[in-house]
This record gives structure tokens, sequence and C-alpha cells, in this order.
């Protein structure tokens, strides 16, 4: 994983996704997301959310990617899956975190956060997301 992969939480399992940056790649990272979600037991609507998030933030993105490349790292333990989705690109600018797009994501996820940081002579641009199942509050 990368210097600054994210922090994956003791215990949990952890699939890591390293694919070109095109769109065609996109639906099998959202069946990847949807898998998971049903092993958890997550209900048919929280998977359809992930699969929707994933989705946006491959969306936000695959434009941003200077080197051709996506990296997307699930982790999942019990009644929560983290996703984080990430490209290396050429500038720290990034659409407006009040876009459409960022708030059907945040909508759709527990939390979501996009964060940009130096990273070999480019950035780093990474969009952390969680959802936790509804029988975790219950």
């Amino acid at each position: 994983m990368e210097d600054n992969a994210p922090l994956v939480p003791e215990g949990a399992q952890v699939i890591e996704v390293r694919t070109a940056a095109i769109p065609h790649v996109v639906p099998t990272l959202r069946t990847i997301v949807a898998d998971i979600a049903m092993r958890q037991d997550f209900d048919l609507d929280a998977v359809e959310d992930l699969r929707m998030a994933v989705d946006e933030a491959c969306s936000l993105l695959l434009p941003a990617s200077s080197d051709g490349r996506l990296t997307c790292v699930f982790s999942w333990s019990g009644p929560r899956i983290e996703v984080s989705v990430s490209v290396l690109s050429d500038t720290p600018d990034h659409e407006d975190d009040t876009g459409l797009s960022w708030q059907l994501l945040t909508a759709l996820a527990t939390s979501a956060e996009r964060t940009v940081t130096p990273e070999n002579g480019g950035y780093l641009s990474r969009v952390d997301l969680v959802r936790e199942s509804q029988a975790a509050d219950s």
C-alpha cells in the first residue's frame, strides 16, 4: 500500500484494488463493495447506497488522475465498511465539495471526507467514506 494509505482498523478485513483510472472499471468496484455489504448483512438499501457512493467517489476522482491509475481500498469489520478511493494528480485543486456529486456522496455514506496531500512530486487526492449498518444502531 502507499505510504499514506488509509488506516485500517485492527482486525478488519481488507481488499485493495489498483486499476486503470477509466470509467469501465467502476462497475467492478461497485460490485465488490456490494458483495462485501451483503456478506456483512447490510440491508438492501444500504447495499445500494454503498454502490452509488463508490460510483460517486470514482466520478469525482477519475478526471484528476495524472498517471492513469486508481486505487480503491475496502475494509470492513462487523457492521462498518470503509472505502478509500485515491488517484495521483498534478494539481491540489479539486472539484468544489459543495457540488451535487459531493452532496449525494455525503448523503449516501455515514461519513465522507476528501483529502489532498503532496506525494511523489504530485498530489494524492483521496475520498474516504464510511457506511455503518443500521443494525449497528440497534
